[in-house]
This record gives C-alpha cells, structure tokens and sequence, in this order.
C-alpha cells in the first residue's frame, strides 16, 4: 500500500542539487554558493508545505526559494508545468528574509501543490547562510479522512508487480480526491499557479488529476468511477463529480467536456461518458435518489444525443461536438463515438428499469441500441483487418486507420460477441500496437495512452485473452512504476513510445513536456482489471443485490480480492493448480445472489465441479449461488 499511514508526512531523502549527494534530513545547510538541494518524499504526495528554517547570515535582502516536480527530470528552481499557461514556467515559491534568526515559512492555502514527489531549495538575492531545521507536510488529499489507508476493497496475487501496480491505481485514485476549493483556478495567474478554483459541491470531488488539471473530466471518470469503487471504495467523490456536471447543463441539454471554472464544451464523447458515469455511480452505490432526481436532466441528455443519429446511416454524427480524449482524426461518424453511443442507449434502458419508468424508453432505448450495433458492424467493420474502421470518412478514404478506442471499446461493450471471432480478431488487431513498453495508440501516433489502454486490457480479458492482459499491464504500467524517474507510486497519464514523459507534446501541450499528470485517474484501469475480470468478482445489479464470479487465470497461481457495497462485504480467492485444477472461494452478504462462470481447463471436455463437496458433471459452469460462502 502506498497511502500514508499520517496526513503529515517528511520526506525521505535530501540530496545536493549539483552533485547529489547525499545528507542527513535532521539539519541541512544550503549557502548562495550552492545551486541548491532537493527533498525526495519518496512517492506522489500533495499539499501544504510547512519548512523551518535559520538564517546564519545575511547581507541583506534574500529568500528561500521552493519549486515542486513529480518526476526527477525536472528537479530544479523551476517547477514542472501545471497552470496550463504554455508559455510560462511555474516557477517557484519564496520564503523571504532580511535577518538573521529562526523563520517558519507555511506555503499559502491557495498556492498547495497538488502533485509532486521532489521539493528543491534554493537561495536567491542577497548571499546568504541557512540551516533547514526541519520540512513536513499536511497531505490536502482525501479530505475527508482521517485514516489514507481504509481501504473498502483489496487485492492479492502471488505476482508482487501486479499488486503494486493495482495498489499505485488506488492510490492514485485517493490522489485525485479533493476538497472543492482546492481545484485549479483558470484562467490561470500571470505567475506561479493558483489551486483555489472551486470545482462543485460537497466536501470532496472525483478529478482528474493530482497536479492538474485537479478538475471534473467526465471521460476520466470512464475508467476512474470503478477503479474508485473496488479499491478506496469512496462514490462519494464521484457523486460530487456528476452533481456538479448536471448543474451546468446546457438549455439543449448537452452536457459540460469538463466542470468548472474550465467549463469546456462541445463533446458528444465526453457527453455520454458523463451519462454512463451516472449508471456506473447508481450502480455501485444503488443511490436510487440521486438518479430520481436527475432523471429530467439525464432525458434531456439523452433527447440531444439521440437527435445527432443520422438516419441515413444509422449511426452518430458528431458534427459541431468533436472534442474528445486529445486522439487525432475525430471524424463526424467517429467509431468510438458510435460505441459509446451503444453503451449510453443499454445503461439508459437500465436505469430506466431500475427507476420503474412507464413511459417505455427503456425498450425504446433497447431498440435503438440494437439497430445501432447492427449498423456499426455493417458500415465499420473491416474484415480483411479484423478491426474496426475509425469512421465512415477513414474507411471511405482507405486511411486504414483501425483505432484503440473504438476496437477496444467495442469489445468491452457488447458491440461485438466476446466469444465471437469477431472479438478474436479485434483482440488480436490490438496488439499489433504494442511496443516494449506499451501500446501505441494509432489514433495519436507515437504515444501511449493509460486511458485506453486501460479499456484494452479489460476488452482482452472480456475475450478471454487473459494473458494478453497481463502481459500489456506488466509491460505498461509496471514500465512506468520501475521508471526511477517516475513518482514510482501513482499512474501517469500518458507518455511517448521512446520512453520519455512528453504526452500530447505535439497535440494540445505545446511541447511542455513537464505538463504531463504523473497521477492521473483515467489510467487506473488496471484495478478494475484485476479485481472484476482476474479475481472476477463484479456486481450486476443496485449495491451488489445480486454478483457475478468469474475468474481469469492466465499464468497466476493465485488471485484474492474484495469490495464494500451499502449491503455489506464482498471477497473472492482462487488458486490454480498445474494440472487444471483450481480451488475458489467466495463470500457475499447474506440476501445477495450470484452466477458462477467458471472456467474449465479445457472447453472440450467435460468436467467436475464440487461445490462445497457436492460434485455435479457438465460441459459448462454456470452455476446460480444464493449462499453467502462457499468453496467451490
């Protein structure tokens, strides 16, 4: 586990900026001769910094200045980007002083840093001497606990980096909750950057990042709203999130690209992935109210959507409403536009259901999910690569563009069968992207995106690729989490196939390369991997009243995790032997229900499965469970 176990947390290490060597953190000196020296805290942290500090001597007018970076390469006066003001650095912070004598310096509430792991100190104006007596700092994340450590859900393997790597998700995760205060003001200050933005209600909210954008981005949410539930298990913050996003609805009722003060537009993705955010937050939670509530706003969102089907082709035009992840080649028949889409119209219909609506939207909405699907396979698919088209424009233009999004997504959703060859063919299509250090998205050349690649990971194991799973997990995220220059804690937002940190250097950025999030919520996927799909347990209907387990092997021996839902306690663990065997245990709340789908060691062949010693024979493992334990 990464968190913590206080709020008020010292670093690790101090070194020599110049040479960096080494010294002892009880007392350091630092002299206008020096460069300056750097604290290692040791992995991603965020807050108020608090530094005491004695001037030995002073010719005058001088100070103590202070800069903050995630990752090592940007140690130094000037730190890393986070404003969003490209053409100006971050600069640093001053602690100034005209005398000798003791100084306590507090780092400004508004001025918190959000993410980093390395704080340099430097001197500047008048030669001076000063001892650091002593550096500490209060930890502004995950405000409203007291313990960083309470964990509702967990995980185990008997691979130690797949349970670092589903341990830095979580963390990361906790890295993105925030108070509403303490968001990033924009437009940005002329100088130095500002967290006092106030970025919805409550007292904590889902963002996107530690560091930045430290702001509600529904797209985020995608992959952040579950891996949020299985491992920290706070909904409260996701809550927040989407309350906020209903509250600035436009009058059409096209929904926000992200939440204020940034109050970007004009995304019909990003639209719908706030609408499947709702069902992943009423799902989790089974806050019947909140959706109740919403409902008029959701039909609205629904109704705008809709209204963009473009009858003659049966599918989504996305014209006017093209702002999305930061991929290149958005066209109007945009393929992960269209899956989305599908994914919105099922979740609608279920929600519907669950509120008990008469008015018939929820097979409405069926209908048209299958009309849609229908269509998408027919004017997207590409046989011959096995793959999905970007859009009708690409496919037309032979640009032979076969995305990660789209591909990825439409396994994950149903748009295609996942034990079809249809499915086999996207997941084999997909790693032919893959690099040593991860996938490369075709859809933003050169680069490597944890966002989705995290719906990669989870398309494959729906497949029942569970090994190409792991291995891109290992190889991507377990890259970054080694990376010595990394927060070797938390999940970056994105990087370059040569290895360096300059994510959407060339799209959106301008070659900052120092702006990238190296604690990002949208790249958490690899929780929810490990815990639904490789564990498998998952819920399936309102706080978990009834469940699913279906375990995903691969090359593990052994595999353990669990949940917390309003209705109680959720956990699972199986070990695999050599010879196909396998031992798996479970335990639900009482009153709950769930499906075993169990795999066999060979789908040929019959085999026997004992449950709680009772042993039955069958082709197939589907078994309906309303027990709260049992071995199996």
């Amino acid at each position: 586990m990464f968190a913590p176990s206080s709020r008020i947390v010292t670093p690790k290490a101090v070194s020599d900026l110049e040479t960096g060597r080494g010294s002892l953190l009880e007392s350091v000196s630092l002299t206008s001769t020096q460069s300056g020296i750097y604290y290692d805290f040791g992995l991603e942290v965020g807050g108020v910094v608090t530094i005491q500090f004695s001037v030995s001597s002073t010719d005058g007018e001088g100070a103590l200045g202070i800069a903050f970076t995630e990752a090592k390469d940007w140690i130094g006066p000037v730190s890393d980007s986070s404003s969003g003001i490209y053409e100006r650095k971050d600069g640093a912070l001053y602690a100034n002083f005209s005398s000798t004598g003791d100084n306590t310096y507090v780092m400004p509430d508004e001025q918190l840093r959000g993410g980093f792991r390395y704080m340099t100190l430097f001197l500047v104006g008048a030669s001076s001497s000063v001892t650091i007596n002593n550096v500490s700092l209060e930890l502004s994340f995950q405000p409203t606990w007291s313990n960083l450590r309470a964990y509702q859900g967990y995980f185990h393997s008997n691979d130690d980096l797949l349970n670092k790597i589903w341990y830095s998700g979580a963390y990361t995760i906790q890295t993105n909750a925030l108070h509403p205060s303490t968001g990033r003001a924009w437009p940005g200050p002329d100088s130095q950057w500002l967290n006092n933005g106030d970025i919805g209600p409550g007292n904590t909210i889902n963002t996107d990042g530690a560091k930045r954008d430290r702001t509600v981005w529904p797209g985020d949410m995608g992959v952040a709203i579950s891996a949020a539930f299985y491992s920290t298990g706070d909904i409260e913050s996701v809550k927040n999130s989407l309350e906020v996003l209903y509250s600035i609805q436009a009058e059409d009722g096209l929904l926000p690209f992200s939440g204020p003060p940034l109050l970007a537009t004009n995304s019909d993705t990003y639209h719908m992935w706030t609408m499947i955010g709702t069902y992943n937050y009423v799902l989790y939670s089974g806050d019947l109210d909140f959706i109740r509530d919403t409902w008029a706003k959701y039909l609205a969102a629904m109704n705008f959507i809709v209204d963009q089907l473009d009858s003659s082709l049966g599918l989504l035009n996305i014209t006017g409403y093209t702002e999305d992840w930061g991929r290149f080649y958005t066209d109007s028949t945009l393929v992960s536009a269209q899956m989305l889409y599908y994914r919105t119209l099922i979740t609608g219909s279920a929600l519907a259901t669950w509120l008990g609506d008469t008015t018939g939207v929820n097979s409405t909405w069926l209908e048209s999910a299958s009309k849609l699907r229908s269509a998408i396979n027919v004017r997207l698919w590409d046989e011959t690569s096995g793959a999905f088209d970007n859009s009708v424009e690409s496919r037309d233009n032979n640009t032979g563009l076969y995305p990660q999004d789209g591909n990825a997504l439409a396994v994950l959703f149903g748009v295609v069968n996942a034990t079809s060859d249809q499915a086999q063919d996207i997941s084999t299509s997909l790693t032919k992207n893959w690099t040593p250090i991860g996938a490369e998205s075709p859809e933003l050349p050169g680069e490597v995106s944890p966002f989705i690649s995290s719906f990669e990971i989870q398309a494959h194991l729906f497949a029942g690729q569970t090994q190409r799973a792991l291995d891109l997990i290992r190889t991507s995220w377990g890259w970054y989490l080694h990376n010595e220059n990394g927060t070797q804690s938390t999940m970056i937002e994105g990087y370059l196939v040569d290895g360096s940190f300059g994510y959407r250097h060339d799209a959106g950025y301008e070659e900052d390369y120092s702006y990238t999030s190296h604690s990002h919520g949208w790249a958490t996927g690899p929780v929810t991997a490990l815990t639904e799909y490789v564990v498998g347990l998952s819920i399936t209907s309102l706080a978990g009243s009834t469940w699913q387990l279906a375990p995903h092997f691969g090359d593990l021996q052994h595999a353990e995790g669990g949940f917390t839902t309003s209705l109680g306690k959720y956990s699972a663990a199986w070990t695999a032997d050599g010879d196909g065997s396998y031992v798996l245990d479970y335990s639900a709340p009482e009153g709950t229900s769930g499906v075993l789908i169990l795999p066999g060691s060979n789908q040929s062949e019959r085999y026997r499965v004992a449950v709680d010693g009772q042993s039955t024979m069958g082709e197939a493992a589907n078994i309906e469970l309303k027990l709260a334990r049992s071995t199996i």
